[in-house]
């Protein structure tokens, strides 16, 4: 979403100057700005004021360079009083689910004005690797892929037992502004329902959840489960995952810096690791954090999303929290689809409120902000280092200085070493 319409200026006239509108004439306020339009939106005559004409100036050419001459030309002008982009606000829009005002972890994260951006997209899949979903719960069955997996005992299987999986997928996903429920982060997208146990989660069941979602092109991966057990085969299969790997932090109230909590502890870069925040943004005393390990909270008490049997009810745990930041990184694909796993995660961790509270609990010390996220998209570079390539070519290709390069990156700071893979801010 732009902030302004290209080509599109808002000039306020003196009261007593009047336009002979010829770009030609050298007294013209306008003169030598070429255009298609240009025409009164409030006439003085309905102004007290030192205020003329409002006039409303489309300009024939709507590169933003363009813009910002013309803007400034008619500010230093005597017969000037304000002249300025035509900006375009928001909507803040809020969805009509009735019970959307239970959601309050939503609004926390500022989904009202990253709904501006995008609501969603069904070409975008979120795999959830959980208990099941629910699929015939009529606030998402619109958004399911399709019926699902039972990747724990290999059949079609897949429908929830417990709930948990349910509650996780509405938040990502339930459909938005259906008069039906609830909405999750994304009013449209694709839920794959990928069963890999009941109350407890199978090691196996979760490697063949993660091939099959590298095999079917799905991006990003909810995984609200986790324990103490180190698995190797665990950490290869998430290392050579082709996308996101959302993670529950765990729900002791320890330091996984010290006490790791897997797969989240993993040394895995596409891996994000979520702790969970309340509504007054400290960190949840069940929660597990790690300045280190943990890379970021999400809202995680009392949470309102579905349950089994068209029901809804509230759940709390960084199981909660993941979803909103694996709901997030689906608004991100939408938004901007050509982006990578690394910069999607880049983008997310980058754009965090931080807070106080969780400085020095997490790598970020913030909390998730969904619009910051969009809006830092919308005008922010990123690039995906390629074999073999340097930072003197990088610098070139996008018409920067290698000083301000490293300076937007603070971790090549101290060496000119870059790998394949890496992503970088382009300043």
């Amino acid at each position: 979403m732009r902030s302004f319409e290209a080509g599109k200026v808002v000039v306020s006239l003196c009261k007593d100057y009047v336009c002979s509108h010829d770009m030609n004439d050298e007294d013209c306020v306008f003169y030598g700005m070429r255009r298609d339009g240009l025409e009164v939106i409030f006439p003085a005559a309905r102004s007290g004021s030192h205020v003329g004409d409002v006039m409303l100036l489309n300009l024939a050419c709507k590169k933003d360079e363009t813009l910002a001459s013309a803007v400034e030309q008619l500010r230093a002008h005597p017969n000037v009083i304000h002249a300025e982009p035509n900006i375009l606000y928001g909507r803040h829009v809020r969805p009509n689910d009735p019970y959307y005002s239970n959601l309050w972890g939503l609004e926390k994260v500022n989904m009202p004005a990253a709904w501006d951006y995008t609501t969603g997209s069904d070409d975008v899949v979120v795999g959830v690797t959980d208990s099941g979903v629910d699929f015939s719960h009529p606030d998402i069955r619109e958004n399911m892929r399709d019926s699902g997996w039972n990747f724990l005992n290999n059949n079609a299987q897949a429908m929830d037992m417990t709930g948990h999986g349910t509650h996780v997928a509405g938040t990502i996903g339930a459909v938005g502004n259906n008069f039906v429920g609830i909405t999750g982060l994304n009013w449209r997208v694709k839920i794959a329902n990928m069963r890999i146990g009941n109350i407890a989660m199978g090691l196996a069941a979760a490697i063949a959840a993660i091939e099959f979602a590298n095999a079917n092109g799905i991006e990003i991966l909810n995984n609200s489960w986790g324990g103490r057990y180190y698995s190797p085969s665990l950490e290869h299969a998430i290392q050579h995952y082709n996308g996101l790997f959302v993670a529950s932090a765990g729900n002791d109230g320890v330091d996984n810096d010290t006490l790791p909590d897997y797969p989240a502890s993993f040394d895995c870069e596409n891996i994000i690791s979520v702790a969970a925040t309340g509504p007054d943004d400290t960190l949840a005393d069940f929660s597990n954090y790690g300045a280190v390990s943990t890379d970021i909270a999400a809202p995680g008490v009392d949470i309102f999303s579905l349950s089994l049997k068209g029901e809804y009810s509230s759940m709390s745990g960084t199981s909660m929290a993941a979803p909103h930041v694996a709901g997030a990184a689906a608004l991100l694909k939408a938004y901007r689809p050509g982006l990578s796993a690394l910069e999607i995660k880049r983008i997310i961790l980058a754009s965090a409120d931080r807070l106080p509270g969780l400085s020095g609990k997490v790598l970020t010390g913030g909390r998730l902000n969904v619009k910051a996220m969009l809006e830092m998209a919308k005008s922010r570079q990123v690039h995906t280092i390629a074999p073999g390539e340097n930072l003197w070519a990088i610098a070139k290709q996008f018409g920067v200085s290698l000083e301000d390069l490293i300076g937007a990156n603070p971790q090549l700071a101290g060496g000119w070493t870059v790998l394949a893979g890496q992503v970088v801010d382009i300043p």
